[in-house]
């Protein structure tokens, strides 16, 4: 999955990029071109099954994290183009990630709410000019032809077009299988999950008014200090745990960050455990067995019989796969299996 950390100008992405990832890229000196780097999913559960198991390897599930250039907003054509350019980078990866300065730094007082209003309307009006153009070609084949190729196109486009002119995002509209299917390749920018992130003054707050925008707006919400934890990055972990319990924080920015994307994107993690490797795998939440056979390999999935399941609760009350089996903790499940965040799973299958 890859997450965009969006934002304007001086709102700390790039610091908190660093922070996340580790790439340690120069910050306040803007670019064009957006960078990418990998992090690990930090998942104690994993950590314990391979204490348990000792296999070869330990596989984390992994993020990718892409740094989209900060813009201004609000400066005439020159910053509407910039921001439309730098904003169509969003339109390749799975959630946004807004980040949102609650922090003088020398860049003037700040304004959390109307920075969070201000990218959420030119998100919107990226989306909407998509829209327009759509049903302006729709309108041509209508009078060109005397209909269109797809009955369905006009009327949920023009649903989108209202949604957006009243200054809400895609995501909050219900669509159905077959709207989901043919708005799917434009890739929407406010029908993506959005995490909204307050980059605070370190032992400050979010501003009440900026953070009910963006949970009205359907949005998760993260509180961090970005050049606290870029200094904690320096740190041992041993000394990172002091550090973080002495200011009264339970969860560094990484683990943060990372659980407000499962949450935006509804995933859940499940398990493969064995000699040659324990492993974390992603899942949308609701997925059947079969589906999650298929992340791990598409045969799987294709010849799936039914798939033996251990709750990682019960595995580690039982202290091991033999003794889970012997008190019955383990089962088998067939394709309507709904698979459970923290499930181990050995598939059974033929192809």
């Amino acid at each position: 999955m890859q997450i965009g950390i969006i934002g304007v100008k001086f709102t700390g992405k790039t610091t908190l990029f660093n922070v996340i990832t580790g790439a340690g890229l120069p910050t306040g000196q803007g670019g064009v071109d957006p960078h990418l780097a990998v992090g690990k999913v930090p998942d104690s559960r994993l950590n314990k099954l391979t204490e348990m198991f000792n296999p070869k390897r330990e596989i984390h599930t992994s993020v990718e994290w892409v740094d989209i250039p900060g813009f201004q907003v609000g400066v005439g054509t020159a910053g509407a183009r910039e921001a439309t350019r730098f904003l169509e980078h969003g339109r390749k990866v799975d959630a946004l990630a807004q980040v949102i300065r609650c922090f003088d730094g020398g860049f003037g007082t700040a304004d959390p709410l109307g920075d969070f209003e201000n990218l959420s309307m030119e998100l919107a009006l990226a989306d909407l000019q998509i829209v327009e153009n759509r049903l302006e070609k729709l309108t041509k084949d209508k009078d060109r032809m005397g209909k269109v190729a797809n009955p369905l196109e006009p009327p949920m486009f023009e649903r989108f077009r209202d949604q957006l002119e009243a200054g809400k995002p895609l995501r909050d509209l219900e669509m159905n299988v077959d709207e989901e299917k043919m708005s799917s390749g434009y890739a929407f920018l406010t029908a993506k999950p959005m995490i909204a992130v307050f980059n605070l003054e370190e032992g400050e707050d979010a501003p009440a008014d900026a953070m009910k925008a963006a949970l009205d707006s359907g949005a998760e919400v993260v509180s961090l200090c970005a050049t606290m934890e870029e200094e904690l990055a320096e740190l041992e972990p041993d000394e990172v745990r002091e550090f973080l319990d002495d200011l009264g924080i339970e969860e560094p920015a990484m683990n943060l960050m990372i659980r407000a994307s499962y949450r935006a994107l509804n995933l859940i993690s499940f398990f493969t455990v064995g000699p040659d490797e324990c492993r974390a795998w992603p899942v949308r939440k609701g997925a059947m067995a079969p589906m999650a056979a298929g992340v791990i390999h598409s045969d799987l999935q294709r010849g799936f019989i039914r798939a033996e399941v251990t709750a990682y609760a019960d595995l580690m009350a039982e202290g091991s796969m033999s003794a889970a089996k012997a008190a019955n903790k383990v089962r088998l499940e067939g394709k309507a299996y709904e698979v459970q965040d923290g499930d181990i799973l050995e598939i059974r299958f033929s192809v």
